[in-house]
């Protein structure tokens, strides 16, 4: 198996170890990563400027059609600017010239076949799990533990078509299987807050401060994501005294999985010994 390996902006410079972790379970399962000269998937400049924002993410699917490959993500945010760009190109066919004829300019075309797929879905539609199980060798014992689904692949779900927004079921079942026991909560499919982290801190702390508090008080003991933007929310409990008090440990389901199959600290970037090293001691 081959794909287009699209790691986002964020992933190399805030959150090397999600990079890091992804490659590897990839390595384990033979997938093969193919890295592009992609460009920022256009999230960024959405509230700017359509135009480029879609222009940003056709970009990049024309360039991994040009290779023959479908396109794969870690990042949620990612995956959802995609799927977005993949609407306004299929729907407004003025927008679909226009941008058409800025990529005939680099020699780049895109026929709209390119499938963009997040890890999540990778694992539980495209591998499934049946064939996932036989690759976890070392699993956890059944601690509780609660899923933060991120907001950008959820919805909204005519877009996206990632899970049922209002009763997701895919994260819980791939956690599951690593040995861990996922419990429910009230804010599973709630933001975290980092959307307006820069533009509005108290609030984005605010809204933290609630999830995290809603997670602890289910009894879990860990909250886990696989999603860019909330595990950098959620690190930010490293720097703010008030949320230091609340027990409840944040952690990246790549670098969970990684464990439950067997692998390395070193091969899954993990450095935060807080939360790990009773697993593998």
């Amino acid at each position: 198996m081959k794909f287009a390996y699209f790691p986002g902006c964020k992933i190399p410079f805030e959150l090397e170890e999600y990079g890091r972790s992804f490659e590897a379970i990839m390595e384990k399962l033979s997938v093969q990563l193919i890295n592009l000269p992609f460009n920022c998937c256009g999230y960024p400049s959405r509230s700017k400027s359509l135009e480029i924002s879609v222009l940003s993410s056709i970009r990049n699917l024309a360039l991994a059609e040009k290779q023959g490959l479908d396109l794969i993500t870690p990042c949620k945010c990612c995956f959802g600017q995609f799927k977005h760009a993949i609407y306004w190109w299929n729907n407004h066919k003025s927008l679909r010239i226009k941008i058409n004829n800025i990529l005939k300019t680099e020699g780049l075309c895109w026929s709209g076949k390119t499938k963009v797929i997040h890890l999540l879905s990778f694992l539980y539609h495209d591998l499934g799990l049946d064939a996932l199980k036989p690759f976890i060798t070392r699993p956890f014992s059944n601690e509780k533990i609660v899923v933060q689904y991120g907001c950008h692949a959820l919805r909204p779900f005519s877009i996206t078509g990632f899970d049922d927004p209002f009763a997701p079921k895919i994260f819980e079942a791939l956690v599951n299987i690593t040995g861990f026991k996922t419990i429910e909560w009230s804010k599973s499919t709630e933001c975290c807050g980092n959307p307006i982290y820069e533009t509005n801190r108290k609030l984005s702390l605010k809204i933290l401060d609630s999830k995290l508090k809603a997670a602890s008080d289910s009894g879990a003991a860990y909250i886990i994501n696989a999603c860019t933007h909330c595990q950098i929310q959620y690190n930010v409990m490293d720097m703010e005294q008030e949320l230091k008090k609340i027990h409840i440990i944040p952690i990246l389901f790549s670098q969970v999985l990684g464990m439950a199959m067997g692998l390395t600290k070193k091969e899954l970037g993990i450095n935060n010994t807080r939360v790990f090293d009773f697993y593998y001691n």
